[in-house]
C-alpha cells in the first residue's frame, strides 16, 4: 500500500481532490434532465449510412465495446506465452486470479462437455455489464454534453397548427472560451410568468392598502367614539369640548395615511426584494415591478414574442426558453433497448444450448404430450411444461428490468446525492461501485444456470416417478 502512494500517485490524488472541490465550491450543481429512454442527439447527428438519430446510451454502448476490445487485447498481449514466463503482475495478476475464481466457481456450477460455451457465455455478459455499469462513476458522463433548448412542438387543434411550448429547465450563461454553461442557481421562469407575478404582487399591494384604509376608518371611529363616552357626560350644545379632538383626529389621519402607504410599499418591496435575490444569482430579471399608478398595462398577447425552436444560446432570444444539459454520454445500462438486448441474447443462448446438448428431445421440456394417455398424471406433464415454455420466456422480462430499474434508480442516487452534498458523495459512488459489480455477477451467473438447466433432460427421472406413482 505504501509503494502505490509513492512518488507522483500521492500528488495527482491531491490535485483531483482538490479539483473536484474547486468544481463544487464553484460551479453550480444541476440535476440532469431525468427521462427514462436514451436522449436523442441534435439533428445532423445520425448513424452513419442511415437516417436514425443517435442517442448517448446507443454511444455509451459503443464505448462499452470498444473498451472491452481494447480490454481484451490487453490481456492477450500480457498473458504468459509458457510456462517459463515469469507473469508480469500488476492489473494483470488480479485479474488472472479473479478470472480462475471466477472459472471454478462456474465449473462447480455447470461443470461437464458444455462448460467452455456457458463460461465463455458468462465472462463476456459479466464483463459488458460490469464495464456499462461502472461508467456511471466516470466524471463527465451524464453531465458534460450538448446545451439543448427544452422545448417541443404542440398541435394546436383549435389553430390546426404546431406551437412551441416550453417545459422546466435553466437559464444558461456565456462562460469560458465561448462555451455555454447551465446556470443551476436559476430555474428559467418565462416573461410572461414573470410580468404575471409582477401583476399579482401589486393586485396584493393594492389589497393590502385597501385593508389598512379600512382598519384606518375603523381606529378612527372607535376613537372618536371612545372620546366622546369617556366618561364626562353628554356634551352640551355649543360647548366646545367636541372641538378639542380636531386636532387629534387630524393627527390620526396623518398616521393611518402613512400606515396604508405602508402597508402597500411593504407588499411590493418583499417582490422587489425577491427579483433582487434572483438578479444577485445573474437571473433573466429585472429589480423593479411596475406601477398601476403608473400606467401599468398588461401586454397585449399578440404582441409577445414567438417562443424560438432552436434560437442560438448567444443571442438574446436564449432568454425566452429554458434549457438543459443532453448529455454525450448517459449509461447505456440505463436504456431499456440495451437490458432488453442483453436479455434476448441470453434467452437465445439459452435456447442454443437445449437443442445443442438434447437436440428436437428439448422440445419436449415444453410439449410433453407423451405421457398424456399414459399415465393419470400425464394432465399435469403437459400444463407443467406449457408453464416452463411461459417461464422461459418470462426471463426476458426479468433480465432486462432487474438490471434496468438497478441501475437507473443508482443514477438518480448520485444525481441528487451530488446535487445536494457536492463535496463528499463519496460513499454513493462506493455503494453504486459494489451495486454495478453484484447486478453484473448475477446477470451472468443466472444465464449460466439456466444455460445448464437447458442441457438436463428430465425424460427418464419423469417415466421413473411415473413408475413408481403406479
Amino acid at each position: 500500500m505504501n509503494s502505490f502512494w509513492n512518488g507522483k500517485r500521492r500528488y495527482v490524488a491531491l490535485l483531483m481532490f482538490l479539483s473536484g472541490v474547486f468544481v463544487a465550491l464553484r460551479v453550480p450543481p444541476v440535476i440532469p434532465f431525468i427521462q427514462l429512454p436514451g436522449e436523442k442527439f441534435p439533428e445532423g447527428y445520425n448513424i452513419p449510412f442511415t437516417d436514425i438519430r443517435l442517442t448517448n446510451t446507443f454511444v455509451a454502448a459503443v464505448i462499452v465495446w470498444i473498451l472491452l476490445l481494447l480490454f481484451v487485447v490487453y490481456v492477450s498481449r500480457r498473458r504468459p506465452k509458457d510456462g517459463n514466463e515469469t507473469p508480469p503482475g500488476g492489473f494483470y495478476n488480479m485479474f488472472e486470479a479473479l478470472f480462475e475464481g471466477l472459472m471454478g466457481f462456474i465449473g462447480g456450477i455447470a461443470g461437464g462437455a458444455h462448460f467452455r460455451l456457458i463460461f465463455n457465455m458468462f465472462m463476456t455478459i459479466f464483463l459488458v455489464v460490469l464495464i456499462a455499469n461502472w461508467m456511471e462513476l466516470v466524471p463527465g458522463v451524464d453531465t458534460i454534453g450538448f446545451i439543448h433548448p427544452h422545448v417541443k412542438e404542440k398541435y394546436d387543434a383549435a389553430t390546426d397548427e404546431y406551437k412551441v411550448v416550453t417545459t422546466d429547465g435553466y437559464e444558461i450563461y456565456q462562460g469560458f472560451l465561448g462555451f455555454s454553461y447551465v446556470n443551476g442557481q436559476c430555474d428559467w421562469i418565462s416573461p410572461a410568468d414573470e410580468a404575471a407575478a409582477d401583476a399579482s404582487a401589486m393586485t396584493a399591494a393594492v389589497a393590502a392598502r385597501s385593508a389598512a384604509e379600512e382598519d384606518a376608518l375603523a381606529d378612527a371611529a372607535y376613537a372618536r367614539y371612545k372620546a366622546k363616552h369617556d366618561g364626562h357626560g353628554d356634551d352640551a350644545p355649543g360647548d366646545s369640548s367636541g372641538d378639542a379632538h380636531t386636532e387629534d383626529d387630524h393627527a390620526t389621519a396623518s398616521v393611518d395615511t402613512d400606515a396604508t402607504a405602508a402597508a402597500y410599499d411593504e407588499v411590493l418591496a418583499g417582490r422587489t426584494a425577491e427579483k433582487q435575490a434572483r438578479r444577485d444569482r445573474g437571473c433573466y430579471t429585472g429589480v423593479a415591478t411596475s406601477s398601476w399608478e403608473a400606467g401599468y398595462i398588461e401586454p397585449d398577447k399578440s404582441e409577445k414574442k414567438l417562443i424560438p425552436l432552436h434560437p442560438d444560446p448567444s443571442s438574446d432570444e436564449a432568454k425566452l426558453v429554458p434549457w438543459v444539459v443532453l448529455p454525450f454520454v448517459r449509461v447505456a445500462s440505463t436504456d431499456l433497448n440495451m437490458t432488453l438486448t442483453l436479455g434476448l441474447i441470453s434467452f437465445v443462448m439459452i435456447q442454443y444450448i437445449g437443442f445443442k446438448a438434447l437436440g428436437i428431445g428439448y422440445l419436449t421440456k415444453f410439449f410433453n404430450f407423451g405421457t398424456l394417455f399414459k399415465s393419470p398424471l400425464g394432465g399435469i406433464d403437459v400444463a407443467v411444461g406449457l408453464l416452463e415454455l411461459i417461464g422461459d420466456f418470462a426471463k426476458i422480462l426479468s433480465f432486462s428490468f432487474r438490471l434496468l430499474g438497478n441501475i437507473f434508480a443508482g443514477s438518480i442516487v448520485l444525481f441528487v446525492m451530488s446535487f445536494l452534498v457536492p463535496i463528499l458523495p463519496w460513499p454513493f459512488f462506493i455503494l453504486e461501485f459494489f451495486v454495478g459489480v453484484i447486478q453484473a455477477l448475477v446477470f451472468g451467473l443466472l444465464t449460466a444456470i439456466f444455460m445448464n438447466l437447458a442441457t438436463i433432460s428430465h425424460h427418464h427421472d419423469d417415466e421413473h416417478d411415473h413408475a413408481e406413482a403406479h
